[in-house]
This record gives C-alpha cells, sequence and structure tokens, in this order.
C-alpha cells in the first residue's frame, strides 16, 4: 500500500470557522482594499501600524498560542482561513512572519520561555518574524550559518519577511555543534537591519547581519525538532495564502472579461478566453480541496499532514502561477502596467512560489515519500 492509499484525513469545516472567513473577507476588503494597498507601495516599511492593531484586537495575532497565554489556542484550518483570506487582498501586514514566528517560540520554548515571550506576541505589542533563510536561498534549520562563539551571534540570514518592523527574529544558530533558535531582539548590539529589493512590494523583507549581537533567548527544543513540527504548518498556511491570491486573479479576470470588448462581444464570450479561465478555476479548487486537507491533517495529528502539506504547497503555487499569467495576457497591453492589479498578483505569486521550497522540490519529496526511498 503507498503513502497515497493510506490517507485518511477527515474533513471538516464548522459553523464557527465559517463565520471567521466570513467576517475576515468583509474586514479586509476595507482595510485591505486593492486601493489601501497600493497607497502603501511609496511607504519605506509598506505597513500599517492601524491595520496591525486591529489585528491584534481580533485576535489573530495570537491565533495558534493557547488560551493560557492570551491567544485564541485554535489551530491550523482557522489559520488556513485567515491566511487565504490575506491572500485574497494581498494583505501587506506581516500576518504569517508573526504567527508562524510565535508557533516557533510555543512549540520550542520552555514553560518559561512561553509564559515570557508569547502574551506580548499575541497581544501584538511585540511583532516577531522567523529568519530561516541564508543568503544563498537554502531554508532548513540545519543549513544555518550563524555562528554562536562566547554568547554572541555571527552570520547573516537573507529574505526575511517583514525584517524592518519586526521587534524581535526566531533564527536557527549553530551552538557547540548544535543548532537551536535563537530569540534576538531588533535593537540588540550588534544586530543590523538591510533593505532588501524584493519583487513583491505588499510583502517587504530584508536581511539581518549579526556582528556580535547577543541572544535574548535559545529556545528549550531542538531547532530539527521545532522545524519538524512548523514546516507543514508553514507550508499550508502559504498555500493558502496563494490560493486566496489565485482565486481574486481569477475574479478580477473574469470581471474584465465580462466588460471588455472585442468584434462586438465582451471577449469572455470566446472560447479562447473561456475554456483558459475554466482551467484556471479547476486548478484553484484543486488547491483549495490540498490546503484544507493538509490542514485537517495537521489538526487531527495524522501522519498525513506533511505529506498533504507539500502537495497543497506545490499545487497552490502551480495554481497562482497559472491564474496570474491569464490574468495578464486577457487584459492585454494594460496587465503589463502597474496600473493593473493583476500585475501586483503576479508579482506575489512569483514571489511566494520558492518560498519554502518549490514545487519541484516538494514533488521530488513526495515522490520519495510514495516510493518509500527515504523519509520525508
Amino acid at each position: 500500500m503507498s503513502a497515497l492509499d493510506s490517507i485518511s484525513t477527515r474533513l471538516a469545516y464548522t459553523e464557527d470557522q465559517a463565520l471567521l472567513r466570513d467576517e475576515a473577507r468583509r474586514m479586509l476588503a476595507t482595510r485591505s482594499s486593492i486601493e489601501a494597498v497600493r497607497a502603501l507601495h511609496p511607504d519605506p516599511v509598506g505597513d500599517d501600524p492601524a491595520v496591525w492593531s486591529e489585528l491584534a484586537q481580533l485576535g489573530w495575532l495570537g491565533l495558534l498560542a493557547s488560551e493560557e497565554h492570551g491567544g485564541a489556542g485554535l489551530g491550523a484550518v482557522e489559520f488556513a482561513i485567515l491566511a487565504e483570506e490575506a491572500g485574497r487582498t494581498l494583505l501587506p501586514t506581516p500576518l504569517l512572519a508573526h504567527v508562524l514566528a510565535a508557533k516557533v517560540v510555543d512549540v520550542g520554548g520552555s514553560a518559561a520561555q512561553r509564559a515570557t515571550w508569547l502574551p506580548p506576541l499575541a497581544a501584538g505589542g511585540l511583532r516577531a518574524s522567523w529568519a530561516h533563510v541564508e543568503v544563498g536561498g537554502t531554508w532548513r534549520v540545519d543549513d544555518t550559518t550563524v555562528e554562536e562563539e562566547g554568547g554572541r551571534l555571527h552570520g547573516t540570514k537573507a529574505f526575511v519577511w517583514a525584517a524592518e518592523t519586526a521587534d524581535v527574529f526566531c533564527l536557527p544558530v549553530r551552538v557547540d555543534g548544535e543548532v537551536r533558535i535563537a530569540l534576538v531582539r531588533r535593537d540588540a548590539v550588534g544586530l543590523h537591519v538591510q533593505g532588501e529589493a524584493g519583487l513583491d512590494r505588499t510583502r517587504r523583507q530584508g536581511r539581518i547581519v549579526l556582528d556580535g549581537a547577543a541572544p535574548e533567548a535559545l529556545l528549550e527544543r531542538p531547532a530539527s525538532e521545532v522545524e519538524a513540527a512548523i514546516l507543514p504548518l508553514a507550508w499550508t498556511a502559504l498555500a493558502a495564502e496563494s490560493v486566496g491570491g489565485a482565486t481574486a486573479a481569477l475574479d478580477l479576470t473574469a470581471a474584465y472579461a465580462a466588460t471588455r470588448e472585442q468584434f462586438g462581444k465582451p471577449i469572455g464570450a470566446f472560447q479562447a478566453i473561456k475554456h483558459p479561465l475554466v482551467n484556471v478555476l479547476i486548478a484553484t479548487e484543486q488547491a483549495r480541496s490540498l490546503v484544507y486537507a493538509a490542514a485537517c491533517a495537521i489538526d487531527q495529528g495524522n501522519d498525513d499532514a506533511v505529506l498533504l502539506a507539500r502537495m497543497a504547497k506545490a499545487g497552490s503555487a502551480d495554481a497562482y502561477g497559472f491564474a496570474t499569467s491569464r490574468a495578464i495576457q486577457f487584459h492585454g497591453g494594460f496587465g503589463f502596467t502597474e496600473d493593473c492589479d493583476a500585475h501586483l498578483y503576479r508579482r506575489r505569486a512569483l514571489a511566494s512560489r520558492p518560498a519554502l521550497g518549490d514545487p519541484d522540490h516538494h514533488r521530488a519529496r513526495i515522490a520519495d515519500q510514495i516510493l518509500g526511498a527515504r523519509a520525508p
């Protein structure tokens, strides 16, 4: 029996989760409208503090943290719902970076560390980002080049989301040959933040250079254990965000095709437009099914979670790329300009595709798992 034959994840979507989706959609339609997103493009950090405060009040920033530590105590399905809606509106506030970083602390920290760090993270008084990517693009914790020596850290992390607005960074460091997760405050002496020119202006990133900065804490659990717990959740959240973006790209393209006329007819009446849009819809719905299968598997503690999360990440990246390429093509020359909203979604799709592994990476690991060549 193959790994796929053994998948037994039970899919469920409760009334409370449906309400969360509806409320998130209504809130983000106003607070993260495309006009609001565009207005932040010239801003040096590209973030609206008022939106951050509102997300904190809604409990989204502490979504995965336990109620004991001021969080909402919810799970992967709820996180996927919020990520999908955030992706639909290109939310420029670093919701994913913060929630994942808080989960790193929750999974890896001791009881005392969780009690110290999680309440301010859940309340939004402290912003966090997971700084796990090397300058060369590798992103597994064992690849880290940051070294601890005499209580000081030396090294560089690149492509850090919200680098210029985060208050604390979670990053893997090598301590006496063992990889641990360090928490380093932004204002630590010896930590320098450098902006990076990214493809996607709706998700700012930067580089952090550690030149003798002292960590505020080293989480209790080994980094490899933390990573194993976090990665399926991170893949699923990124996949959900991509599904939301693909849906938005399809919606705006369909609306344009219904009003733009050629030869006396809306262009949506022609098969050359209709058939590709149907294919986009199919690809997006397939990816959405994988996202919620993965999220349910994570919440249920199923062994299927890693496999499904990889499938969701690969499928959603392809669907998002496909949706945005058709959106630009079907908007004609206008689609290649900054004035076309399809252009913004295309940039997010291209930037998100390699994050935490591109489709080729994940499909290779899926093949290994199904064929039994090695563990995921």
